[in-house]
């Protein structure tokens, strides 16, 4: 077969594959570099995100000087009419995603000239797609991808990475975000299919990312300035045999700017219609492209200001009774609640005297906390790369960001009974003017202040490496380091250990030479600024992430079939990751009114090989793609993990994919390293049950008194790694009638187990049925429990199952402009997580278990988006929709268990912009048009919704101010 016709085959197989890819070239046009006509078109195809066929032999003779070329909206035909202009070659599209560079049909007498060459002449310049090293030409049907590119990213106002990912139909569940308050660290995550953030992948540009400095479980979004983001990448599905650990539910590929050229300036100022959550951010990016190589900085500020409980009418109150909840204000007030003898409560009043406690007293905590965390960051972005000849480069991407955030809480609680520590108030206690032990006191110490947390992050990222060229093989070489420092204060704490001291009698107290008597039985402003000075503390958590690796990835042609070229693709990887993570807690005990948190210090190196082919089995039809990835991990052993996939073409317009996978995550370094903490559980203990006698594990009946056990958490060297099993089935339907017209259904399957978990109420069932865990459950000669160690363990299982839709249709006309229709949907069919060996399945796909009682979150059955985009002449605009439906939570009430309907949630964004001559973009926007408040839930540990999900901001309007030159 002579060298047209291998090409034409080639061509005709790479016209079907291609069909629904999107590329798309830089607004501002494209600089192509001096050199040969080769060397430029694969700038070209760099630029414009496209695979380019060219004969590299016929394509390496013609010389070209350094071209600055114009485009029309991105579009890359005008590019290539100027590039081959004066040239005797011409193109062809082979659908948006894949063009060839031919030459111009010959005279007769110089055809057989033309048919002299070799097959591995012809080169292709594509690109990767977030599931695959390959350079698929065919990026539209290879696996379910969602694809947020430039035009998407403009339209939605978003400023920060984690407010574009959050309405995603795919993400549900327990990510994190600057709306989490009590109980967040200013970090913020993505969490897709419901399953913890430790089981997305996060990447930029490919490549992984060091993990955030506190939990270290996945890596913080708020150090991705979006300003530097030119699309995202969401694959929704598994994708441990191409990057190894935690790319459970998917992973999401973050491709930052590269090849820009010229200035941009960018500035945007955002308001909430009540005159409050004010935003502003500005970003400057400057590219230059020389003979050589290019170079492009982008400097980016962020500020957010808060948004207060008190200011919305959803979250003003904790008191919920007239929704349909519960009374969630705090037992714990300014004035106490003193529980004495003979079951008699008191409360104290401003003279001094007592009174009693009656539920009006509760105490509303709402005054003073914050719904959206203030937050601040800066951020710089370098990127660039120098031309070394022989079809290789040098590149480098440097990345700055700091990060601040400040979250305001009410004034410490104080409950005696249940804190860490003896907390017990002495008869003798010169306050205690009822001449009895009192062990169960619950006081709001305003005196201290509200509590205020400040969150801080500095994160670097550096990639340095050599990208080139041999033959059909593309290869990269890349060295990275990356670091993370955060740190965590919380003010107006309590030591519990001075506490301690200072509720005890003289005979205690003044054995110790700065104790001071507290007096926690007064009314508010009883507690004087020498008892405050000597139990105020402050908790200081400093953690310490590190990632340093060194990759090799190349990727190519193996050689052509029967049925089409083989691809393949193969690499190696070194990381090694480290964690310095420590807090200041007094003695293992937890401050009051702060969080526990135990220390963890370790390292590790991890070593892995891995593997990509993709084979083509009936020319033009059928496809069977493979990976498999090796991992050794220095601290709990290796583990193996392949990938499946087939791909049939059985209509021109309908393809059908399907593939199965294994998955893992390796336990974090926390989960393995962190030392012991305790805390007082809540738990029940079979052995005070009746029939304690007959159980294996029991000495006999335990104390039936007895509704809290002291409890140790910590890490396990022992742990392995979750493993998942990932199956998938879907069609691309691109139907010829329709022009414009695309849909993808994709049925998904994830099955989960070892997932690492800490239970003691676990531990303490299976020691009592069946006499296990004796070393973790330690009772005494009566039976009854001293401590239960209830470090973490492999005893989880979870299976996830679901189906995702999306449809598209784009239309150009003179008359209209240019229109595109989207809508994404996510169905979640089943979530069952069992959280334990022997116990109850939970199918909880629909509910809304907070975070903060040890649930999943919102599991919507439905969640999806639609919107139109409009593009004519200077103006444009968009209009979006965003859906989750219906939820149910169930709570207790009066002794009754209650289950009630959280309602679905419907909201409308809206973006009009116009550009001006010169270079100026103005757009405004509004989100949330109809001003709808989220849904109460009566069960949400912060302001009676779950801010996860929704959004408490209300109608909000912004503006922005972009100039290019």
């Amino acid at each position: 077969m002579n060298l047209r016709h291998r090409a034409t085959l080639s061509l005709a197989i790479l016209l079907l594959l291609c069909e629904g890819a999107i590329a798309a070239c830089p607004t501002s046009g494209v600089t192509l570099p001096a050199g040969n006509l080769s060397r430029a078109l694969i700038s070209l195809g760099r630029q414009c995100q496209v695979s380019v066929l060219v004969q590299a032999s016929s394509a390496a003779s013609y010389a070209l000087p350094k071209q600055q070329l114009n485009t029309n909206d991105g579009d890359i035909e005008p590019i290539l009419r100027q590039l081959l202009q004066d040239l005797p070659f011409t193109y062809e599209l082979l659908g948006p995603s894949a063009v060839a560079v031919v030459p111009r049909k010959p005279e007769p007498e110089e055809q057989g000239a033309l048919s002299q060459g070799h097959t591995e002449e012809i080169s292709v310049t594509g690109r990767m797609l977030t599931g695959s090293h390959l350079r698929h030409p065919q990026l539209d049907s290879y696996a379910p991808i969602d694809i947020l590119a430039q035009p998407e990213l403009e339209i939605t106002g978003a400023q920060t990475v984690s407010e574009l990912l959050k309405f995603l139909p795919a993400v549900s569940g327990n990510s994190t975000s600057t709306s989490v308050t009590n109980g967040g660290d200013g970090t913020a995550t993505v969490t897709l299919r419901g399953l913890p953030a430790s089981n997305t992948l996060v990447l930029i540009n490919g490549r992984r990312i060091v993990n955030n400095g506190f939990g270290g479980e996945a890596a913080d979004l708020n150090t991705i300035p979006l300003s530097a983001v030119d699309r995202i990448e969401i694959l929704k599905d598994g994708a441990s045999a191409v990057y190894g650990s935690d790319a459970i539910a998917g992973v999401v590929n973050i491709i930052l700017r590269r090849d820009f050229e010229g200035l941009s300036v960018n500035s945007y100022y955002g308001e909430a219609q009540r005159g409050d959550q004010q935003t502003g951010s500005h970003h400057l990016t400057w590219g230059k492209n020389g003979e050589r190589g290019h170079l492009m900085l982008s400097l980016a500020h962020y500020r957010q200001d808060a948004l207060m409980s008190r200011d919305r009418e959803i979250s003003a109150t904790a008191d919920n009774r007239s929704r349909g909840g519960t009374d969630n204000r705090s037992s714990a007030s300014p004035s106490g609640y003193i529980a004495l003898s003979d079951d008699i409560v008191l409360t104290a009043n401003a003279d001094g005297s007592y009174r009693p406690w009656t539920q009006e007293d509760r105490y509303d905590y709402s005054e003073y906390t914050t719904a959206l965390v203030p937050s601040e960051r800066q951020s710089a972005y370098l990127e660039g790369n120098l031309d070394l000849g022989d079809n290789s480069q040098l590149f480098i991407e440097l990345m700055g960001i700091r990060t601040s955030a400040e979250t305001t809480l009410a004034p410490t609680p104080v409950f005696t009974r249940f804190d860490n520590g003896d907390l017990t108030i002495s008869a003798d206690n010169i306050y205690n003017p009822f001449g009895q032990e009192i062990t169960d006191v619950r006081k709001r110490v305003l005196e201290l202040g509200p509590r205020v947390q400040n969150n801080d992050t500095e994160t670097w990222r550096l990639n340095l490496g050599l990208t080139g060229m041999l033959n059909s093989w593309q290869w990269e070489l890349t060295a990275a380091q990356h670091y993370t420092h955060a740190s965590e204060s919380l003010s107006s704490l309590i030591d519990p250990l001075a506490l301690s001291l200072g509720l005890k009698g003289p005979d205690i107290c003044n054995s110790e030479s700065d104790c001071i008597p507290i007096n926690l039985l007064g009314p508010s402003g009883s507690i004087d600024a020498e008892q405050l000075d000597y139990i105020r503390a402050e908790s200081l958590v400093d953690g310490i992430t590190r990632m340093t690796s060194l990759t090799y990835i190349a990727n190519g042609t193996l050689g052509t079939s029967g049925a089409g070229d083989i691809l393949a693709a193969f690499g190696m990887e070194i990381r090694r990751e480290a964690i310095d993570f420590r807090s200041n807690d007094a003695m293992g005990l937890s401050y009051i009114g702060g969080v526990t948190a135990g220390s963890a210090q370790g390292h590790r190196i991890i070593s892995e090989t891995f593997g990509e082919i993709s084979l083509p089995l009936v020319a033009d039809r059928f496809w069977l793609d493979g990976a498999l990835r090796y991992s050794n991990y220095s601290d709990f052993g290796s583990t193996a993990n392949p990938k499946v996939a087939l791909r049939f073409r059985a209509l021109p317009s309908l393809m059908l994919r399907a593939s199965y996978a294994t998955g893992f995550k390796a336990p974090t370094l926390i989960d393995m390293n962190q030392s012991g903490y305790q805390s007082q559980e809540y738990l029940f203990d079979p052995c005070t049950g009746r029939d304690a006698i007959t159980l294996p594990g029991c000495r006999g009946q335990a104390d039936g008194a007895r509704i809290q056990y002291l409890t140790e958490y910590g890490g396990n060297p022992d742990l392995q790694p979750e493993t998942s099993d990932n199956r998938s089935l879907g069609i691309v339907w691109t139907p010829a009638k329709l022009k414009g017209f695309s849909a993808t259904l994709d049925l998904f399957e994830i099955r989960q187990n070892d997932v690492i978990d800490t239970s003691p109420q676990y531990l303490i069932d299976q020691n009592a049925s069946y006499a296990l865990f004796s070393d973790r459950v330690q009772r005494d000669e009566q039976g009854e429990i001293i401590t239960i160690l209830a470090t973490r363990l492999n005893i989880g299982a979870r299976e996830v199952r679901g189906a995702d839709l999306a449809m598209r249709y784009e239309h150009n006309s003179d008359m209209l402009g240019q229109l595109r229709w989207s809508f994404n949907a996510s169905h979640i069919q089943r979530y069952l997580n069992q959280a334990a060996p022997g116990e109850a399945t939970e199918d909880l796909v629909g509910t809304f278990v907070d975070a903060a009682s040890g649930g999943a979150g919102s599991l919507p059955k439905w969640k999806a988006n639609t919107g139109i985009y409009w593009k004519k002449g200077p103006w444009e605009g968009g209009y979006t929709v965003h859906f989750v439906s219906a939820l149910e939570e169930s709570f207790t009430l009066d002794n009754t268990r209650i289950t009630r309907e959280i309602d679905s949630w419907t909201t409308h964004d809206l973006q009009v912009a116009y550009a001006l001559p010169g270079g100026l973009r103005i757009a405004v926007g509004i989100d949330n048009l109809f001003d709808r408040e989220p849904p109460f839930a009566a069960t949400a540990f912060n302001d009676n919704f779950d801010g996860r999900t929704y959004d408490l901001s209300g109608r909000y309007w912004y503006t922005t101010l972009a100039y290019s030159l």
